[in-house]
């Protein structure tokens, strides 16, 4: 099960999910992209239209999967939504989203994968957090409150699976940096997302190689790249110097979207000519 699979990482997530033989059900709240998905994916892939707000949604779409394969091994929450800018710019409907789709649909989805695979023996539940869910990110507090809250429920979720002496159901974390997908193709002009284009711009294989990673080895907390989880978490020791800090590293974000956006014109133009 994989969710917000019609394009960008998560198609490429279900892709290899199909590569390693499971079934995969491709959800996505776009209809045309689960189902082009799932059609070029070929017969171990299933489209289902699904908004991961709706409880009984996700927990029906739970159901179908395990009709379709017989059991339920991996859930991947990967939908995700992100306004930038100052938390005071957003309206209430945008603050709502964000919290909802990121936070509420992966506590949806987890807790729909352990109810099953408690009872059938176990699986691994894959949620996909932010660098923004471990540390503080001007232009993308709500977002970065939602990311939080991942981080937070899934720890919590796990320290509870182990406390009930669960020991087969696991949930490991990627926190990945600014991913080159559709989610950041239209930000190169906004200054809000300047911060996710300041480190490694990473591209959607390096987190799928994360998330194959822990398929074979579940880990509780994998930041991408290595080097800036330990950044900001060096940082949070420290908040105020993290703080102090911090627009010297969005101003080099603004330089990297300034780079890329000249390199969009130049490719545009010779498109033309």
């Amino acid at each position: 099960m994989v969710t917000g699979a019609g394009r960008g990482l998560g198609r490429q997530i279900a892709t290899m999910l199909v590569e390693r033989g499971h079934h995969v059900l491709v959800t996505d709240v776009d209809d045309a992209a689960a189902q082009q998905a799932a059609s070029e994916l070929g017969e171990r892939a299933t489209a289902l239209t699904l908004d991961v707000r709706d409880d009984a949604a996700v927990r029906a779409a739970r159901d179908q999967i395990i009709a379709i394969a017989g059991r339920l091994d991996v859930w991947v929450n990967n939908a995700g939504v992100l306004f930038t800018g100052p938390a005071w710019e957003h309206d209430a409907q945008q603050r709502r989203l964000m919290l909802e789709v990121n936070a509420i649909g992966t506590m949806n989805g987890t807790l729909a994968a352990i109810e099953s695979m408690r009872a059938s023996g176990g699986g691994q539940i894959i949620n996909i957090s932010s660098l923004a869910g471990l540390t503080a990110v001007p232009g993308e507090g709500v977002y970065a409150a939602s990311k939080h809250a991942v981080m937070g429920f899934s720890l919590s979720t796990m320290a509870d699976l182990r406390a009930a002496k669960v020991k087969d159901v696991h949930i490991s974390c990627i926190c990945p940096d600014g991913i080159w997908t559709p989610m950041l193709h239209d930000r190169l002009d906004d200054p809000g997302a300047a911060l996710s284009f300041s480190g490694k711009l990473l591209q959607p294989h390096e987190v799928v190689t994360a998330v194959r990673k822990v398929l074979d080895e579940p880990r509780l907390v994998t930041a991408l790249p290595r080097w800036r989880g330990a950044v900001v978490r060096f940082g949070d020791l420290f908040p105020a110097l993290g703080l102090a800090l911090t627009p010297f590293v969005v101003r080099q974000g603004e330089r990297t979207q300034r780079r890329m956006r000249k390199q969009q014109q130049g490719r545009r133009r010779l498109g033309r000519r």
